[in-house]
């Protein structure tokens, strides 16, 4: 009895302990409604070399005509004192479209969330990925959130280049 109350923990946290959380998950969904103007997709994880453990990799395609929408990272970064989890979207061509916060958890540092401030990442491309850390402003305030999400991003840069979709 014991034996199988362990099976079923293991396998519990096997299935749940890995994916997004429910709440992570919706807002994720809400995002790509949005960026792909409701658009009825098709979001297929991806097998992507040299990822960091906290980052997941989508293919976005329409799903009536298979046509490629573009690619999306879901990653999360650490602030301050917490992590906090954010999307890169990008577009087919590998630049790109939208940067999303999604769940920022400490009281300061917020603002990086701001679609002004996340405005700056649109048109990136992997080329400008070298020299991203010096092409993006800081906000005051916000110093360690706003260079953990900028070198996030900039790790997706790099690895989209190898992906071919």
């Amino acid at each position: 009895m014991v034996l199988k109350n362990i099976s079923v923990l293991a396998i519990s946290f096997f299935l749940f302990g890995f994916s997004h959380d429910a709440h992570l998950e919706k807002k994720i969904q809400k995002v790509l409604s949005k960026t792909f103007e409701n658009k009825i997709f098709v979001k297929e994880e991806m097998a992507v070399n040299q990822k960091s453990e906290n980052e997941s990799w989508f293919g976005i395609t329409e799903k009536s005509s298979k046509k490629n929408l573009g690619i999306v990272s879901v990653n999360s970064a650490i602030g301050r004192f917490d992590k906090f989890d954010f999307m890169v979207v990008f577009n087919p061509n590998k630049s790109i479209k939208t940067v999303k916060v999604l769940i920022y958890r400490e009281d300061h540092g917020g603002e990086i969330g701001s679609k002004r401030w996340l405005k700056q990442f649109e048109g990136k491309t992997p080329k400008d990925a070298n020299n991203l850390t010096q092409d993006i402003d800081g906000i005051s305030g916000a110093t360690m959130s706003c260079d953990a999400i900028t070198k996030e991003i900039q790790k997706s840069l790099i690895t989209i280049r190898n992906i071919n979709k």
